[in-house]
């Protein structure tokens, strides 16, 4: 993660991954891992991402 103006983050890596959810971009079909509130696609930055269902 890259950050700008000196600020430190105290988070494990490996713990938000764990977090991360699958989704599908409803523009452009792209499938990826995300986690958060306010996701973006990052293949088209369409912001008409939903969860995939885990089965």
């Amino acid at each position: 993660m890259c950050s700008v103006g000196g600020e430190t983050y105290d988070f494990d890596i490996k713990e938000l991954d764990a977090d991360a959810k699958y989704y599908k971009c409803g523009d452009c079909g792209n499938e990826f891992k995300g986690f958060g509130r306010k996701l973006k696609c990052p293949a088209c930055h369409s912001a008409r991402v939903s969860k995939v269902s885990e089965e």
